[in-house]
């Protein structure tokens, strides 16, 4: 038989799990584990199979119902970063690239295949803006 303490030690070992590997899975159902202890300090003598199908349905709307919300929420609050961005990096040109024609040209200490979007020609050792990255070809504009 199952007790109301059962239910709430197997909530709150569900939502230390949840900080521990964020996810908002978790969450909703250590809540519901803990709303089924509740529920049985009020309602006691439920049969166990009524007990578990109350735990998994209410867990399972909350889920529904606020997962994609708390998560939307989260991420405005905290956007993520992204790390490998290099729009807006400075390249130096290793060759002369003409307008519209393919060179090369580093950028964070590797030589990358770089097309030049600009109307003028880009030099050697010139800097030069990158615009946006299409595969592994830089499309730079000098500045």
């Amino acid at each position: 038989m199952v007790t109301w303490w059962m239910w709430m030690v197997a909530g709150f070992i569900m939502l230390a799990a949840e900080i521990l590997m964020p996810s908002f899975f978790l969450f909703f159902f250590g809540m519901g584990a803990v709303f089924m202890g509740f529920f049985q300090l009020l309602v006691p003598g439920v049969e166990l199979w009524i007990e578990l199908l109350i735990f998994l349905t209410v867990s399972t709307i909350w889920l529904a119902m606020f997962r994609g919300r708390l998560v939307a929420y989260i991420e405005k609050r905290n956007p993520p970063k992204k790390v490998d961005a290099i729009e807006g990096e400075t390249a130096v040109a290793s060759d002369d690239i003409a307008p519209g024609q393919i060179g090369k040209a580093e950028l964070r200490g590797a030589s990358w295949n770089a097309l030049n979007l600009g109307n003028v020609t880009v030099s050697k050792g010139q800097r030069c803006q990158v615009e946006k990255m299409d595969g592994l070809t830089l499309q730079i504009r000098a500045m």
